[in-house]
């Protein structure tokens, strides 16, 4: 039979004639044509001979590599695109969305009520701090002012505003909800120093600390100098003495007689309060100086004197409290005492 294949043809249909994928007839024409040419035999046998190993783990670890390779470049776009989301949230967690406002971050520069509404001054305590989102909510009586924190930017850039709050049917304001800062109660606009002599009311005159932090917020220390308390504890009246080694001047003589007042309201037991400067040469030039305050004596004369003083001058009518005692219920009554203080001994005590 007539050997009809060309070898070029041959060797197209060698790998199917290897795998046995050839019909019978094209098989045999393949097989004569094999019989008679060396040269595709050898190409067969060639093609028949196993892989070498080498050249079989080459490939192998080629093709590993080219799938660690996709891996890698898979899971390094995935980190990016994640590092890239979560930066975004962080920007847009402190430049944008932000924190609720905190009380102790704002400044209250200034307050004022008239004409039935409340205006106030507020200030970033940080440089890098902006506000927005201002807006204030009134519920039963009590307006509550809240605003995002963020760090300052293009987008929010100022960390001051000028507020005004509606007072009708308002009893209190508050900066930060019911759980933040105190800045409006019962007609009075309430300073931060009387919120903290409020935290500093002691039970016994006997605790020393609270003494001294009584004294620290009116600022003691830095406006009369070295002084020292001694305390009288063991029997009726109960009270406490400081007494100061240089002779006082007027200024430092009131501010002393507030802090008297003020120690007869804030401590329960607190009887008398006072102020001694002893004379340490029998001389005119260096008098001896005591200033007492006794509990009755101020709620029978001293704290009616100072109201009234105080109607006279500013054209209200409040009416004295029982006791000085009193004044401590609430924030707005210390509030109305450090103001009547203010008005006699013109110590600024209400603006600190």
């Amino acid at each position: 039979m007539k050997n009809d294949l060309t070898c070029g043809v041959v060797r197209d249909l060698l790998p199917s004639y290897v795998e046995g994928l050839l019909g019978e007839e094209s098989r045999q024409a393949v097989d004569r044509h094999l019989n008679g040419c060396l040269a595709c035999t050898g190409a067969l046998d060639a093609m028949r001979e196993p892989e070498p190993e080498t050249e079989k783990q080459s490939r192998e670890v080629d093709y590993l590599k080219q799938v660690k390779k996709r891996n890698n470049r898979k899971i390094l776009a995935a980190v990016v695109c994640t590092s890239v989301v979560l930066l975004a949230a962080f920007l847009g967690k402190i430049f944008v969305i932000g924190t609720p406002l905190q009380p102790q971050s704002v400044a209250v520069m200034g307050t004022e009520a008239e004409d039935g509404v409340l205006r106030l001054s507020l200030t970033s305590v940080g440089a890098a701090n902006a506000f927005h989102g201002w807006r204030i909510e009134t519920e039963n009586g009590i307006a509550s002012i809240y605003a995002r924190d963020v760090l300052v930017s293009p987008l929010y850039s100022s960390g001051d505003v000028v507020l005004e709050v509606p007072l009708e049917g308002v009893q209190e304001v508050w900066l930060g909800g019911i759980s933040g800062q105190l800045l409006w109660q019962d007609g009075v606009v309430i300073s931060p120093l009387a919120l903290k002599l409020l935290d500093a009311k002691a039970p016994y005159c006997g605790d020393p600390a609270a003494l001294a932090r009584i004294a620290e917020l009116m600022r003691l220390p830095d406006r009369l100098g070295s002084y020292t308390f001694s305390l009288q504890t063991s029997k009726h009246p109960y009270g406490g003495t400081l007494e100061y080694e240089n002779l006082p001047s007027s200024e430092q003589l009131n501010l002393v007689t507030c802090y008297n007042l003020l120690t007869l309201a804030l401590v329960d037991n607190m009887e008398v309060s006072l102020f001694k400067r002893p004379a340490f040469e029998a001389t005119p030039e260096v008098p001896t100086v005591n200033v007492g305050m006794e509990l009755d004596g101020v709620d029978a004369t001293v704290l009616p004197a100072l109201v009234e003083e105080y109607n006279t001058v500013h054209h209200t009518d409040w009416k004295p409290k029982a006791s000085i005692k009193d004044y401590t219920r609430t924030p707005a009554d210390l509030q109305r005492l450090l103001l009547i203080l203010d008005s006699f001994y013109g110590t600024d005590l209400s603006s600190m």
